[in-house]
């Protein structure tokens, strides 16, 4: 059976995005403006939006994923304001103020701290730094969803939800969403996420402050076990918002990430692999521990408590001791689970970003077709740009996220899901790869069965459309497998 060779059609769908603005600007002055900004965006690294309740831990997993100290963690002002991290030299900030003005601001080795202007006066940061993750994986960090006042929410949604009807600001539009969260969704964070306009296949949750969940790290059971378990029930009440809800340990992540696990914090920690549990605990609680560990001082203590958390002091004593700062890193890397929100951003992500890029386009070319002066110059790009075979998981994946707006409990969800992230024949029917070939063409025909007699049957204009564009993939399998 045939497969699908993702990362190539990653890279000939971006080029034949190039290739529909290049077309796009030769209409005049006012198009090429708008092919300008959606060139940027389509060639641009992959741009994730961290999303979630103040406090939630947002800038410290940016911290962790750019492996530097770029987001300020603890100066309120500048944590209030929507920034962009991007690769670039020299370190430099740019504000933009709602007023069009732009201030520049040397960085130093650490984050920014200080505004050069109000912050009510301000749209966003863009802050450049020479970091060879945000060439891969550019971030936005958000000041979050029901913060404490309405302005700073409404930051968040001036960027990510408003700024999604303004071409001019395309090239920081945000392609795939973490949203952190330490407890259940609520209903507002529900509301937050369908606006986005993203699709489950663009929306990871994260399950935040995962190390000290349940009883914590003295508690009977790993708290990473259990906030794994409640993770996947988190999934499940979100429903067609995210993809997956992974659990986070962001403050190991970013300790391991950013370069503060040294030879003498793991010689330190190393000192207390011997202990049980409640002698442990003791040294965690007096005020001078080195009653029970000679020489060491609560400073010491405290530095490893400020560091890795009583998880980290719990259960990565033992790796100090037998692994040194080297595997202590790694093993803070793989437990925390940043590793795994990284495969993923870097992985299948990376691919439904450029699908989500390539609708936004699509969405743009059918406004402009309706209500620009050079309509017909639109349309002919518009016709030429579906008519070519890179176009059919866009169109799909727009069928995808319209029927998820417009009919969140449609059953020809999970079908389109699986149309648009199917690697061979089978996989489009949710069989195996390596099913036998008779069974797989048995099931598409049965599937184009279903579909053809629904024709029939009252569905809404979104679920319409996502009937013709599955009959479309299943027709293109079997054809696929001749």
């Amino acid at each position: 059976m045939t497969t699908v060779d993702r990362s190539g059609s990653l890279t000939a769908l971006s080029t034949l995005l190039v290739q529909a603005m290049d077309a796009l600007a030769q209409g005049g002055p006012d198009l090429a403006e708008r092919a300008v900004e959606l060139k940027d965006m389509v060639t641009r690294a992959p741009r994730v939006a961290v999303v979630g309740r103040l406090k939630a831990g947002k800038s410290t997993l940016v911290n962790a994923l750019t492996e530097h100290h770029t987001a300020a963690t603890g100066t309120l002002e500048c944590t209030m304001a929507v920034s962009l991290y991007l690769d670039g030299q020299p370190a430099r900030a740019e504000v933009l103020g709602l007023d069009g003005r732009v201030d520049r601001v040397t960085l130093g080795a650490g984050p920014l701290t200080d505004l050069p202007r109000p912050l009510e006066e301000i749209d966003h940061i863009r802050q450049y730094l020479p970091n060879a993750r945000l060439r891969e994986l550019s971030l936005i960090d958000t000041p979050g969803t029901a913060t404490l006042t309405v302005e700073n929410e409404q930051r968040t949604r001036r960027a990510l939800i408003d700024g999604r009807q303004d071409t001019r600001r395309a090239s920081s539009w945000a392609d795939c969403v973490v949203f952190l969260s330490d407890s259940a969704p609520r209903d507002d964070e529900r509301a937050f996420l369908a606006d986005l306009g993203m699709t489950p296949l663009s929306t990871i949750g994260v399950l935040s402050r995962a190390d000290s969940f349940g009883a914590g790290a003295f508690g009977p059971r790993d708290p990473l076990e259990h906030a794994r378990e409640h993770a996947q029930r988190i999934a499940a009440q979100l429903g067609t918002s995210v993809s997956t809800v992974l659990p986070l340990s962001g403050l190991l992540a970013e300790t391991a990430g950013t370069g503060q696990v040294t030879g003498e914090i793991a010689r330190n920690l190393a000192q207390l692999a011997d202990l049980d549990r409640d002698t442990l605990l003791d040294v965690v609680e007096l005020d001078d521990p080195a009653v029970i560990v000679p020489g060491f001082t609560a400073a010491m203590r405290d530095d490893l408590l400020d560091r890795l958390g009583e998880y980290g002091l719990v259960h990565g004593r033992a790796v100090a001791r037998d692994r040194g700062a080297v595997g202590l890193v790694e093993w803070m890397t793989r437990a925390s689970g940043v590793e795994e929100l990284t495969d993923l951003l870097t992985g299948d992500f990376a691919y439904f970003a450029v699908l989500q890029r390539a609708v936004r386009v699509l969405d743009e070319l059918d406004e402009l077709s309706a209500s620009h002066p050079n309509r017909d110059h639109v349309r002919w790009v518009r016709s030429v740009t579906l008519a070519q075979p890179g176009m059919h998981f866009v169109a799909l994946y727009r069928s995808y996220r319209n029927t998820i707006a417009a009919t969140p409990d449609s059953h020809l969800l999970e079908p389109l899901r699986r149309a648009i992230t199917a690697v061979d024949p089978a996989g489009v029917v949710g069989l195996p790869h390596g099913t036998p070939a008779d069974q797989v063409r048995s099931a598409h025909e049965q599937a184009l069965g279903e579909l053809q007699e629904m024709a029939m049957t009252p569905l809404s204009a979104a679920e319409d459309e996502a009937r013709e564009r599955l009959l479309g993939a299943h027709q293109a399998a079997l054809q696929a497998m001749r």
